[in-house]
């Protein structure tokens, strides 16, 4: 990754040159539901749904998405 792009930039790049786009998938719709029936708020972005989708697809390791949404999380709230 090049340390003059942002997370956002990175992971809209790295998606967009493999092809890959977020579709929900009928886990994520589950998911969403029993998270509102819990009384939860749990709201995601498209750059954390695209993240998810680029470890779905293989194009990054589960400890490569975990670093990616921590840190797009800690750049997103410094904003």
């Amino acid at each position: 990754m090049s340390d003059h792009l942002s997370i956002r930039e990175y992971v809209i790049e790295l998606a967009t040159e493999l092809g890959i786009r977020y579709h929900p998938t009928p886990d994520d719709t589950l998911a969403e539901i029993a998270t509102r029936l819990a009384g939860d708020d749990v709201v995601t972005d498209e750059i954390e749904d695209l993240i998810v989708t680029l470890k779905r697809a293989g194009a990054i390791s589960g400890n490569e998405m975990v670093t990616l949404l921590s840190r797009y999380l800690s750049e997103k709230t410094q904003i």
